[in-house]
């Protein structure tokens, strides 16, 4: 039989097999969830591709253009984007600001979560309302309550300044203090993402086994003892998982900075990711704008990956070995 043949046999068999209703009921009931995680996942999977994907790598391709303007056309420059990066202190100064502020932002979230956490953990009547309150400014608009607290600032008529004139003090001008704009990008980031932490370590605390407690006690190990002894080390596993998205999230920092300062004065409280925005909507650069967000995601992911590895590490270092055999 030559190889025309061989093929329409072939094709022939697989028609058959795909229309025989037995054989698709059962290849159905043998592949059923596979099928079923197909139907859930493959529009999903499309939908995150078009919205997210491409257009995410799309922007990482920009940084190798120079393209100026949508009426311009796109020019291939090669590593020079990058290139400028590094030698412009403005983007070098950019991504050190964000590296330094998202880790003292992440810092004080953990802190101030993990304390709020061991409170509403505590047995007292209606707890479940105080988590709510925790909570509340985690899923209200960044832009709603940024104009709040720029109530709070105002030159004019703000309310701390109108305190500050009561008192025979002279006013504040916010927005012209370096000092004070970077304190309140902080403020407002460790008040919008607390409820969050807290709500993740409270997860961590619940699941901590009160056996440990118990023994704890037993051996004579104080409210301190059981802290330093069973609640952290318990808290392992999900501390790396808090610290890195909230490491990530802060590092991201933008609407802060562009509803509170401005990225002002002179430049001096701008994130990278503030200064992406500038770059892709208010210049239209596209190439300086694709080439700063390739950055970011490497540096992100580097970050990342050592703190795994690290806590990793620190986890083998503190697990007892088990010796087999007698």
């Amino acid at each position: 039989m030559n190889l025309d043949g061989k093929a329409a046999e072939m094709r022939a068999g697989t028609s058959e097999y795909l229309l025989a209703p037995g054989k698709w009921k059962r290849f159905k009931i043998r592949h059923r969830d596979a099928l079923l995680a197909a139907v859930i996942l493959v529009p999903m999977i499309f939908f995150w591709l078009v919205v997210s994907g491409f257009p995410t790598l799309f922007g990482f391709l920009l940084g190798f253009f120079r393209w100026i303007g949508l009426a311009d056309s796109p020019k291939f420059t090669g590593l020079d984007n990058f290139v400028r990066f590094f030698k412009e202190p403005m983007y070098t100064h950019a991504l050190w600001r964000s590296i330094w502020l998202g880790g003292l932002v992440t810092a004080i979230t953990l802190l101030s979560g993990f304390g709020a956490a061991l409170l509403m953990n505590m047995p007292l009547r209606g707890k479940g309302v105080y988590r709510s309150i925790w909570y509340i400014p985690a899923i209200t608009s960044t832009v709603a309550t940024t104009q709040i607290f720029n109530l709070f600032l105002d030159t004019n008529n703000g309310v701390i300044n109108n305190i500050l004139k009561s008192l025979g003090k002279e006013p504040i001008v916010w927005q012209y203090s370096v000092g004070w704009g970077i304190f309140w990008i902080v403020v407002y980031s460790v008040w919008k993402g607390v409820g969050n932490a807290a709500l993740l370590w409270l997860a961590g605390l619940q699941s901590v086994d009160h056996s440990l407690y118990e023994a704890a006690a037993v051996d004579g190990a104080g409210s301190y003892g059981k802290l330093r002894h069973v609640t952290i080390p318990g808290l392992k596993p999900i501390a790396t998982y808090i610290v890195i998205t909230s490491l990530i999230a802060a590092i991201q920092i933008y609407e802060q900075v562009l509803f509170i300062t401005n990225g002002g004065p002179y430049g001096k409280t701008e994130v990278l990711v503030f200064r992406i925005y500038r770059d892709g909507f208010w210049d239209f650069n596209l190439g300086m704008a694709g080439a700063s967000s390739l950055i970011m995601a490497i540096i992100v992911i580097v970050i990342t990956v050592l703190y795994y590895g690290w806590s990793t590490s620190s986890d083998r270092k503190t697990t007892i070995p088990i010796k087999k055999g007698g």
